[in-house]
């Protein structure tokens, strides 16, 4: 099942440490380090990588189960108290506001306040949070908070896994926040800082935005280092001297191992006689893709949270591994591209070999955050990660108690509901005084709109010619907030010199705090200009590739050519 076992450990990591334990679809890795304020030391590390087969099955729990078995047997690592995670777009993340209240009243009101956020029923998650700090708002102080919570299916498989490897879990965090930790703890001299940190998984990559040592926004992206190796078996290739022939799976990661992303200019081959421009050339697609998701992500950040810019990315993860890759994303952002090596300076305790943690530092970053959590730290599986009303009123729930447990009800269900509604009028009376001043708005700008079309009927005929394409798009972007991705824009007219060509617009809308307004005010923006008319939403749905909210859109218009 096994392809490689890396392992070392010391006499020490018998005790009570926390093992960090990062369970991937192509590694686990189980680090046990002692950290204080001074310094750290790696008491015990294992990395293993499942094979090719193993990981074509997926988050499978037996497989799982027994990668991380072997793993621990193999290091020799007997610790059974580990601190694990969850990731992927199934978990929520976002950094909130409340007004200030004691702990017990904060912690009655945010599972109300997190059913704002999210569809799934109260019942059916977990969830956490963590206050880290005060926040100006419209002059009056609040809590400044971040808010997590998953699906409790997904947190019990995590946790049915390393249980079922004769583990006792202790904890389970969310991956933007074992990375904020790692980052916080490495990187202290860049604390006020903007900067991103990009983790490229084997299937999944995670930017994180840190601003003044805090995490600030968090996306997840479906794409890893297994889609480069993907790229180069997508297409035939050539070979000195041999017909065209594709690469098998595992001859082509080797290649991506041993070569990364050769530079397009490179000259020569490798000595299977495959030129490093045709390499260049397979996986540079896929790279491409990878540094729009960035800027992407750059772009909406920046703008939704008023930053100027991001000074600084930090690579982690083991697909940030590949040669090359730093190089490539450093020039084409015209930025700082540092790799994560959360073991700089560590010191190795006896029977713990140095060459094993530098063979792979930036693949670390999540083990290392695991193995430093601490127990003031969020934690899914704590007491507050579901309803506490729920769970006091099973605790009282004696023969004698029916009558306390109604006024209990009662109690914390006014309590509760009256600080997060109070909270929630605040935002809507701001809203609606918006409302009215963008209502007179439209109204104007409609009467302007009917102004300019006489006008431009006034003209002679020969002054209104057929508009190009290009012109189209051009008007199109100019009306596309910062929040809005254009993906696909169709022209569905059949006649070139029809007086109104029809346009079909695709695209993903992102929002935080004004759900589906994005759509609306860009539709509205289209209704405003003198090119559109008869503006319509044709479909929407949920957008779940990305951790932030989003909304998958399209929207079909008639585009005034004449």
């Amino acid at each position: 099942m096994l392809n490689k076992i890396r392992s070392s450990i010391s006499n020490r990591s018998k005790g009570k440490r926390l093992i960090g334990l990062d369970i991937g679809n192509y590694s686990v890795k189980a680090l046990g380090v002692y950290a204080n304020g001074t310094g750290q030391k790696i008491e015990c590390l294992a990395m293993s990588e499942a094979d090719r087969e193993t990981r074509q099955k997926g988050r499978d729990p037996e497989v799982l189960t027994e990668l991380i078995k072997n793993c621990l047997a193999e290091g020799r690592i007997s610790g059974k108290d580990v601190v694990i995670m969850v990731s992927g777009s199934q978990v929520f993340i976002r950094r909130i506001t409340m007004p200030t209240m004691p702990k017990e009243e904060l912690d009655e009101v945010m599972p109300f306040e997190v059913q704002k956020y999210v569809s799934i029923p109260i019942d059916k998650i977990v969830m956490d949070y963590m206050v880290v700090g005060e926040k100006e708002v419209d002059g009056v102080n609040k809590l400044d908070i971040i808010l997590v919570a998953a699906p409790k299916e997904l947190v019990e498989q995590e946790l049915s896994i390393a249980r079922a490897a004769g583990l006792k879990p202790v904890a389970i965090s969310a991956a933007p926040m074992v990375q904020w930790k790692t980052f916080t703890m490495r990187n202290g001299e860049q604390i006020d800082k903007v900067s991103a940190m990009v983790d490229i998984g084997y299937e999944r990559t995670v930017i994180s935005f840190f601003n003044k040592g805090v995490l600030e926004f968090t996306r997840s992206i479906n794409l890893g280092g297994n889609d480069v190796t993907k790229s180069l078996i997508s297409a035939p290739i050539s070979e000195a001297g041999k017909e065209l022939r594709t690469l098998l799976y595992d001859d082509a990661d080797a290649l991506k191992r041993e070569h990364g992303f050769p530079s397009p200019e490179k000259a020569g081959a490798t000595k299977e006689g495959i030129s490093f421009a045709h390499l260049s050339m397979l996986m540079r697609p896929v790279l491409e893709k990878l540094l729009s998701e960035i800027k992407a992500s750059f772009d909406f950040y920046t703008t939704e949270f008023n930053v100027p810019n991001v000074e600084k990315i930090i690579i982690s993860g083991g697909g940030s591994e590949l040669k090359g890759l730093r190089g490539f994303l450093a020039n084409e952002l015209g930025m700082e591209v540092e790799s994560a090596n959360p073991t700089l300076g560590a010191k190795y305790a006896d029977g713990v070999s140095e060459e094993i943690t530098a063979a792979s530092t930036p693949s670390l970053v999540t083990a290392y955050g695991l193995a430093t959590w601490k127990r003031d730290e969020l934690n899914l599986i704590s007491g507050r990660k579901e309803n506490k009303k729920i769970a006091s009123i099973t605790s009282l729930a004696a023969p004698c108690g029916v009558a306390a447990m109604a006024m209990l009800i009662f109690y914390l269900n006014i309590s509760g509901g009256v600080a997060s509604a109070k909270f929630e009028l605040e935002g809507k009376k701001k809203e609606l005084s918006s409302l009215s001043s963008a209502t007179t708005r439209v109204l104007q700008l409609g009467s302007k709109k009917r102004r300019l079309l006489t006008e431009r009927d006034s003209y002679p005929q020969v002054l209104r010619e057929d508009i190009d394409s290009a012109v189209i798009l051009k008007e199109i972007r100019l009306h596309t907030a910062d929040n809005i991705r254009l993906e696909y824009i169709s022209f569905l007219s059949e006649s070139s010199t029809a007086e109104k060509k029809k346009v079909k617009v695709t695209g993903t809308a992102f929002f935080l705090d004004k759900r589906g307004s994005a759509i609306s005010d860009f539709m509205t923006s289209l209704e405003d200009s003198i090119r559109f008319d008869d503006i319509r939403l044709i479909h929407l749905e949920q957008d779940k590739n990305y951790t932030a909210e989003g909304l998958k859109f399209q929207i079909s218009c008639l585009c005034n050519t004449m």
